[in-house]
């Protein structure tokens, strides 16, 4: 087990914590703790949150936290999965619980410019009223205090988590004033911060707080203390129906006795506006705008034929998106026959941690420093031998733990499979690289490739091509016109004994300058093409 000394030193990658979750990566940090990115080494790589106290808060801070928490189950609220109290002389807590694939609302509304629309904001509203609502109706309600922009998360799905349970209290009848003054200014509601008794009208008004800040696109938070801020609706924006402004000014009242009594009735009030806004399933297009800021670029890169180069293209285009300072994870394809983990130089050619040696991977360390923190590995064991028995899914959250901008999965010529084939649809990007050997090509295959390319593109997605081993040979324009469309690069034929150099002295070909060279100039369009991508996701 990992000792948790005092202080608030952050764990590095890597680290046992408990005999049972190795640290992936930070993923939060406040002034009561850091939240990690682990993996669940005892359910196959399963990602968890981990959250630890900072030693400073002293032991305890997470206990009734924990206890409260592990007997909820609702969709909306996270799961806890496991609790290790403070020990003598450590002074701090951990807490493990479902790690959400997805960003905070602050987060969202930081990289928007244009914020949410009313049937989202209705959307995160009604879903923040059942987890609410969950809450308030335990035998003794559990008040949330807290509710704020960093305080719900949205998964890929658009669905909403309500986190962060740290000042959360127990309603207690009777108790005229709340033990410590907590919130958040700019949606604490007044009793609170007045240190008077808090119950779950005070959540009404942090709610009603958090949609008049979402309403605001981020920009201004509610002001109860300034003249006239009780007139809400002239705030809103003008595509807001006037009656939504009157429901927040009801929420948002001073005075308790002036709220709705219930989350019951601000949920009847909001889905009065149900017919405005167009929910789950018929959710409005631009709401996927938002979920795929979450998303990273997926990239798949096949073979037409064995042997063309997907993956020397797969990882030589991580390393070259690194250095463009991309952040990655590029993944070897589960069903062929493993290579990477003898082809990166690494720290360790076998993982300790894989048992059944079928779906574990392995992380592997770049030798360059600059591209050492950008850059992930997931690569098959070499003692891999078959898919048989994989989960799908362990996959897909192998991929994404790192939360990298970009994702590269090497399918070689394994392309063909179900489990591929529905990779290959989620692709924002599908490379297919060709060699001069068209004896290899199979003209079924070619048009599969060019359906899929159409289907590609009617998603907002693109299949290029390009060509690899390019050299001077007599018939090199009759076999460039032979690619359905005109290739994005050609990557040239590279001297073979440089190329074996480097391999037989555990470098990659980027770490030779005249290769370097070489495959960077080839590249350079095809990079370009990816990072054009993620910068227009990113303008949201």
């Amino acid at each position: 087990m990992e000792k948790l000394e005092s202080g608030s030193q952050i764990l590095k990658s890597g680290t046992i914590v408990e005999g049972r979750y190795r640290v992936i990566r930070v993923i939060g940090q406040g002034g009561m703790g850091v939240v990690y990115a682990v993996e669940d080494m005892k359910l196959e790589g399963t990602v968890r949150a981990m959250k630890i106290t900072s030693g400073s808060m002293g032991g305890g801070i997470y206990s009734e936290e924990a206890h409260m928490l592990m007997k909820l189950s609702h969709p909306y609220l996270p799961l806890i999965t496991d609790y290790f109290p403070s020990q003598e002389g450590e002074g701090r807590e951990v807490l493990i619980m479902d790690y959400i694939d997805g960003d905070t609302l602050a987060s969202m509304l930081s990289q928007s410019m244009s914020g949410f629309t009313f049937p989202e904001l209705i959307h995160i509203g009604l879903q923040l009223c059942s987890a609410l609502i969950y809450l308030h109706s335990r035998p003794s309600a559990i008040i949330h205090r807290d509710l704020k922009p960093s305080n719900v998360m949205i998964d890929r799905e658009g669905n909403i988590k309500l986190i962060d349970f740290g000042i959360s209290r127990r309603y207690k009848a009777g108790q005229h004033q709340d033990t410590v003054k907590l919130g958040t200014i700019g949606f604490a509601a007044p009793e609170q911060r007045d240190g008077r008794q808090s119950d779950v009208r005070t959540d009404i008004y942090g709610l009603g707080a958090l949609l008049f800040y979402i309403a605001s696109n981020g920009i201004r938070t509610y002001d109860s203390d300034s003249d006239g801020s009780r007139f809400i609706s002239p705030q809103l924006p003008k595509d807001y129906p006037p009656s939504f402004g009157m429901v927040l000014e009801r929420m948002l009242q001073p005075s308790p006795l002036h709220r709705y009594q219930s989350m019951n009735e601000v949920e009847q009030a909001l889905k009065a506006f149900s017919s405005q806004a167009v929910l789950l399933d018929d959710r409005p297009k631009r709401w996927d705008v938002h979920m795929n800021r979450l998303k990273p670029t997926l990239v798949s890169v096949i073979s037409m034929s064995p042997g063309a180069g997907a993956t020397m293209l797969s990882i030589t285009l991580a390393m070259m998106l690194g250095r463009r300072g991309c952040s990655v994870t590029a993944a070897e394809y589960y069903g062929v026959q493993p290579e990477w983990v003898e082809l990166l130089p690494a720290r360790s050619k076998r993982d300790p941690h894989d048992e059944n040696g079928i779906i574990s991977y392995t992380e592997l360390y770049n030798r360059r420093k600059k591209e050492s923190n950008r850059i992930h590995w997931c690569v098959v064991p070499s003692h891999h031998l078959s898919p048989n028995g994989h989960d799908p899914r362990l996959f897909e959250q192998k991929l994404r733990q790192y939360g990298s901008e970009i994702n590269i999965i090497d399918f070689s010529s394994k392309w063909h499979e179900p489990d591929a084939l529905y990779w290959l649809m989620e692709s924002m990007h599908v490379i297919a690289v060709g060699d001069p050997f068209i004896a290899k090509w199979q003209v079924d295959q070619v048009q599969r490739l060019i359906e899929l390319g159409e289907k590609l593109g009617a998603n907002g997605g693109a299949l290029h091509w390009v060509a690899n081993k390019d050299v001077r040979f007599r018939a090199r324009a009759e076999w460039l016109s032979l690619f359905p469309n005109p290739p994005i690069c050609a990557i040239p034929l590279l001297p073979q004994d440089a190329v074996l150099n480097s391999l037989w002295s555990n470098k990659w070909m980027t770490e030779n300058t005249v290769l370097d060279y070489r495959l960077g100039k080839a590249m350079s369009p095809l990079c370009d093409e990816l990072t054009k991508g993620t910068e227009r996701r990113g303008e949201g």
